[in-house]
């Protein structure tokens, strides 16, 4: 009896065993994006104040962006700058409110850093590239002459064990800016590394954000595709 159980019991083991693999690859699903409703609301605060003539570059994503903006301008000196850094946001949040933060200023080109937080939240590199895909589509859909540019994960002291997974999203949304008309992909990650690791030098005491040497190199690093590209548009 026991020899005839044996067979059907190892299936089941087997089937239980596959289901919790596929249960821990499922996709996680992102928060809301409703926290940054306040910070979206205060930008719209700002163009009330203080109008952007349409036809500029909008650069927005997360806080390596809204810690960008004292010195953007100055770093990308041939470029209407449209900074619109929203800290802590991800691919998703950027997607929600793609509205109000990129599509109402007419920009001629988007500058996109996002996927940092993605990766920290546990989303999965394919998720993050298929809502950068999403986002593209959405954008280009109300204007098909917009040049997309992704600023690419970059890596950190904080958060070196998910590097792999941020080269891994990396090069998916490389590979789609390639397959793309107007998408450009924008690798920052070379210059912030040194034999194989972050430099130990360049960020501020979180170990994440940049300090104004990271900055430096960064900003060179954005300037050479988006000052070479976009300055003839200007």
């Amino acid at each position: 009896m026991l020899k005839l159980l044996s067979k059907p019991l190892a299936l089941l083991g087997t089937f239980l065993l596959f289901g919790a693999t596929v249960a821990a690859a499922a996709d996680i699903a992102y928060g809301s994006p409703l926290k940054f409703a306040g910070e979206v609301a205060n930008f719209a605060r700002i163009d009330a104040q203080q109008p952007s003539e349409p036809g500029g570059v909008v650069v927005t994503g997360s806080s390596s962006v809204r810690m960008w903006r004292p010195r953007i301008q100055r770093d990308l000196p041939g470029i209407r700058v449209i900074p619109r850094g929203f800290g802590g946001s991800n691919m998703n949040d950027l997607f929600f409110y793609s509205e109000q933060l990129i599509s109402k200023y007419q920009p001629r080109a988007v500058a996109i850093y996002e996927g940092d937080n993605d990766i920290a939240q546990g989303i999965a590199p394919r998720q993050v590239a298929d809502k950068f895909l999403a986002l593209g589509d959405k954008l280009r859909s109300e204007n098909p002459d917009l040049r997309i540019y992704f600023i690419a994960i970059k890596p950190s002291l904080a958060r070196w064990s998910l590097w792999p997974k941020m080269q891994q999203t990396n090069r998916l949304i490389e590979a789609l800016c390639d397959e793309r008309e107007g998408y450009f992909y924008i690798d920052v990650a070379g210059a912030l590394l040194e034999n194989g690791r972050p430099k130990r030098d360049i960020f501020i005491g979180d170990g994440l954000h940049l300090n104004e040497k990271g900055y430096e190199l960064w900003a060179e690093a954005v300037a050479a595709v988006l000052e070479k590209l976009e300055r003839g548009y200007e």
